[in-house]
């Protein structure tokens, strides 16, 4: 959103398997400007041992997406692309990898901080979860190549969500990082400012059958664009 301006503009990443190759998936992004009320394909591209994913955020122009390895050469079951949306290079020249192998990844922007959080696959099984991690991009929006860990869940606090899924669901504002299982309502708080980890109030919505799902997400209310 451009305040100055009282504008926005919106992106969609589609991905779409080559026709008879697993390993192959065309990828195109399309943005929409709110000034003029258009839809334009930025750019258009194959990947090969990769697919796109449904994890992305904006940060300062730059389009931050995860990919999810197809079962190629890669170690690392995700990667992260950084996409300028005012440029129209090779998606795989502004690849990052990511900083160890994860069993899920979920990105935000937290004062213009690209911050990751992800599940620790186990070394000898890394679709199992072991643990918690919380990375932040070094080296500012559209630049920055290497991780820097700004903390790990400790292990009293992985072990309170009881049964945790390989997969969780994460969100974050200003600076705090909200941790949730999708099979349970409690909901862990990570401070990045203090380093401070806290379980929050109690959440007056209960589990009425095993099967039952919870997620969220934070927001910052405000309202400055009319419809």
């Amino acid at each position: 959103m451009n305040r100055a301006k009282q504008s926005y503009s919106v992106s969609v990443v589609k991905s779409k398997q080559v026709q008879g190759n697993f390993f192959q998936w065309e990828l195109s992004i399309h943005l929409y400007s709110s000034e003029t009320m258009t839809w334009t394909t930025s750019l258009t591209d194959v990947l090969t041992g990769w697919r796109g994913g449904d994890e992305s955020v904006i940060i300062d122009n730059v389009l931050y997406f995860l990919i999810y390895s197809t079962g190629g050469n890669s170690d690392h079951r995700h990667g992260l692309v950084a996409s300028n949306l005012s440029s129209t290079s090779s998606l795989m020249s502004s690849f990052i990898p990511m900083p160890c192998s994860l069993t899920c990844g979920r990105l935000m922007n937290l004062k213009e901080r690209l911050v990751v959080v992800g599940g620790i696959g186990k070394h000898d099984r890394p679709d199992i979860i072991k643990g918690i991690g919380i990375w932040c991009l070094k080296g500012g929006a559209g630049g920055g190549r290497e991780w820097q860990e700004m903390a790990r869940m400790p292990q009293r606090y992985f072990q309170g969500f009881g049964e945790l899924d390989d997969v969780f669901a994460s969100s974050g504002s200003d600076d705090v990082v909200y941790i949730q299982s999708y099979g349970s309502p409690a909901l862990l708080t990570f401070d990045m400012k203090f380093k401070c980890w806290k379980w929050s109030q109690k959440c007056p919505v209960s589990k009425k059958f095993p099967l039952q799902l919870f997620t969220g997400f934070s927001f910052e209310p405000r309202l400055e664009i009319a419809p």
